[in-house]
């Protein structure tokens, strides 16, 4: 049974390298499908552990040389896994019509790290005393769909404070959703948190014509009646009408922004103000179209739970390359490995086998749930299936003797059946020489 749940993760990994074989080199593809497979079995990004794990025949010491070379100089990849995961999300949901798109900005904290290049004071989000470290600021964004309750990558991206190339961290976010909405723009809603109802990001999303649902902190002036009001003061007074569900209340009111149409909600929960201030394009004419937003709002945990997960599985703070453009492609690996995952996620069958593997408890003594972000399971029971198996995934580095002349496995997918390569939209086409044999 290990055998054949090999095989078919081996397909998903072959199938990610497949679709980008028009968009990267040769040893581009090498560098995936062995830092892909050694990502789970190390459950890090650490150069050296992967090493070890890919047990080739000649010492660790060249094979790291050769994954750390190869890791300052393919930083592209982070930004071709990002195109490749909106592209992928996209057909995902193509049967959608509302996706959610959450967006957070993170951190990547190395406590004692000083020779990290470009490296700057962030704030450590995973501390409980919100301590500052040194480290780089991240801007993230998942892609839940409202039908298969499923979380889907979007887009990761790093930068440094001090960096000649930043501007601004409001620039950074303008590049994110750039990226995205050009395939979600009819149907993506994209909810954020606060400190994203900064002027010029509004008027970003209100001259693309996006949708979005944003958490103001309060002291934003909008135009109510004819008169210019707090959004804290129009919440609290103003609004008097409120739909009560279950534990908690919330009310509407249609207002302008600069002159362009707004909704403001006010959300109350059980405790005493205990307000929630959500900013909405144009004007919302039901009460139920409020409610799905104030819903749609609190699913935005979905993307700080990703973080989360890409701390504590796929070991993104455990990855101490120092280069900046070697974090980079760690990123991108990590992006293609939660790719992976999401495939995974898609074939029932598999999922299942894997999370059987994992050897997670699901519920506890009381019945219930423990984990419901499913990632964590399937890749526990990858990285069990990996360890168990004792052959290595792609052998295409073993050479083989045949009279004297040395021959090179050939990558597995080139023995398949001719189909039609897959385009991705922005990702550049390399030019070169088909070749079988790949040495």
């Amino acid at each position: 049974m290990i055998s054949e749940t090999v095989e078919n993760v081996k397909g998903k990994i072959r199938k990610i390298v497949h679709d980008l074989n028009e968009h990267i080199s040769k040893p581009q593809q090498k560098y995936l499908l062995e830092m892909i497979p050694g990502c789970f079995s190390t459950g890090s990004l650490n150069l050296t552990s992967i090493s070890g794990y890919l047990s080739e025949k000649t010492k660790v010491k060249h094979t790291l040389k050769r994954l750390q070379r190869n890791t300052e100089n393919y930083s592209s990849l982070l930004k071709i896994s990002n195109l490749y995961n909106i592209h992928s999300s996209y057909e995902e949901t193509i049967k959608d019509e509302r996706v959610l798109i959450s967006v957070d900005e993170g951190d990547l904290v190395h406590d004692y790290g000083k020779s990290f290049e470009l490296i700057s004071k962030v704030r450590d989000g995973s501390s409980k005393k919100k301590r500052i470290n040194n480290g780089y600021f991240l801007n993230h964004a998942v892609c839940y769909s409202l039908s298969s309750k499923r979380v889907l990558p979007l887009y990761l991206d790093i930068h440094s404070s001090i960096s000649p190339d930043f501007k601004s961290a409001n620039n950074e976010t303008i590049k994110l959703l750039d990226t995205i909405e050009k395939k979600f723009k009819d149907k993506g809603i994209f909810v954020m948190d606060r400190g994203y109802d900064a002027g010029v990001i509004l008027e970003y999303l209100y001259k693309k014509g996006l949708s979005f649902i944003i958490r103001s902190v309060g002291n934003r002036h909008v135009t109510h009646r004819g008169k210019n009001v707090l959004v804290s003061k129009l919440c609290k007074s103003v609004i008097n009408k409120r739909y009560k569900k279950n534990s908690f209340s919330y009310g509407y009111a249609k207002c302008y922004y600069k002159g362009r149409p707004m909704t403001v909600i006010s959300a109350k929960g059980a405790e005493k103000d205990n307000y929630v201030y959500l900013l909405c394009e144009g004007h919302i004419r039901k009460s139920k179209e409020a409610f799905f937003r104030v819903k749609s709002y609190f699913k935005r945990w979905k993307v700080e739970e990703s973080f989360r997960f890409m701390k504590q599985q796929l070991g993104i703070e455990r990855c101490l390359v120092r280069k900046f453009d070697s974090i980079k492609t760690m990123l991108g690996i990590a992006s293609f490995c939660w790719n992976l995952l999401s495939r995974i996620e898609s074939d029932r069958l598999l999922a299942v086998e894997l999370e059987r593997m994992s050897r997670r408890e699901k519920y506890n003594t009381k019945n219930r749930t423990v984990c419901t972000f499913m990632h964590y399971r399937i890749s526990d029971g990858i990285r069990n299936m990996l360890l168990s198996y004792n052959k290595r995934l792609f052998r295409f580095r073993d050479k083989k003797y045949k009279s004297d002349i040395v021959y090179y496995m050939k990558i597995p997918y080139y023995l398949e059946k001719h189909r039609e390569r897959e385009i991705i939209d922005g990702i550049p086409v390399v030019r070169r020489k088909k070749s079988l044999l790949v040495a």
